[in-house]
Order: structure tokens, then sequence, then C-alpha cells
């Protein structure tokens, strides 16, 4: 292998790492846990920005098993919640002492993840353990990643493609032209 080739492919695989680093960074989870208190009366929510195909997953328990609703909201619906209007939801678990969520995300959005208390429970105190996780799709991890893979074949083509030329052959050696002052002429 000529020293060219091996540069070409050197350069390649070091291509190839970065793709490979996109495509196993192209997904991130972000874990939290939260615990609060439903006053009487009153609801608790989280608000988290989300893109389509992000995953909201997680776990929650009233403490004293007592009954609790969860829903998950878009920002229009929880503005209408806001303004007394009708009550609606993308995602709901009502009357659960505990529960688990997993819910997709189709469009971006503000979504918020809202507690309310469980039937006949309006005026007592609840307390909510609530973990859950954000799985989130970083699209130019991906285009990068895939824009690095067809460098990387790029090089690999290239560098196979030159190991198997030929080597040029030398030229003829130079034959002087007559009237050159190297040459002697015998008149």
């Amino acid at each position: 292998m000529n020293p060219r080739t091996g540069r070409i492919l050197v350069s390649a695989f070091f291509i190839l790492a970065f793709s490979i680093f996109n495509f196993a960074t192209y997904m991130s989870t972000t874990s939290l846990q939260s615990t609060f208190a439903l006053q009487p009366g009153l609801a608790y929510y989280l608000s988290t920005t989300r893109n389509p195909s992000d995953m909201i997953s997680g776990q929650f328990q009233e403490n004293t098993s007592m009954l609790v609703s969860f829903y998950i909201l878009t920002s229009a619906q929880f503005a209408a919640h806001q303004a007394n209007a009708s009550f609606s939801d993308v995602y709901a678990l009502t009357n659960v002492a505990s529960g688990t969520v997993s819910f997709t995300v189709t469009t971006q959005d503000t979504y918020y993840l809202f507690f309310d208390h469980g039937s006949g429970l309006r005026n007592v105190a609840e307390i909510v353990n609530f973990q859950r996780s954000y799985t989130t799709h970083d699209n130019n991890r991906l285009l990068l990643g895939t824009l690095f893979l067809g460098l990387a074949l790029a090089d690999f083509y290239y560098a196979f493609r030159s190991s198997k030329r030929e080597p040029l052959a030398r030229p003829p050696p130079s034959i002087p032209w007559p009237g050159d002052s190297a040459t002697t002429d015998s008149r």
C-alpha cells in the first residue's frame, strides 16, 4: 500500500468515527423527579417544550393511595382550561392512586403535565411523587451522522480505487534534437 492510500484510509476511519458518534448520541434522555402537594381545591402542573417524536414517560404515586388524575395538555388546551372553557386533553389517567405514563409527541408545542384531585377528594391535601423522563431526538445529529457516513464511504472508495491503479511507466530518456549544442555534427 502506498503512503497516499494509507493517509486516505486513516481519514476515512476518522470520519467514520465521527459518523458513529453522531448516530450514537442522536437520542438523549433526561430524567427528573418531583414530590409535590396537591393543595385542597388546587391543581398542580409542570410544563415542558417538546418536538415531534419526543417521548414523555414516567410513573406517579399518591403517598397515601388516595386517587389523583393525571392529564397531558397542549398549550391551547391549557389556555382553554385557564379561561374556564371546556377541559380537553391529549392523554389522561383519571382516578388512580398510581400510574405509568407513556406519550409520544406528534407536534412541537409546550405540553403541560397536569395533576388534579381524584373524585370526591377536592378538599383534601394529597402528596404525589412523580418520576419522569423526556427522550429527545436530535435531528441535527442524525443529519451530521448521515453526512459523515457519506464522506467516509467516498473516502474508502477513493482509497481503494487509488490503490488498484498501476504505476505510470517512466517516460523514455530524452533524445537530443538536431542542432542542439549537446550534439556534435560531423560535417
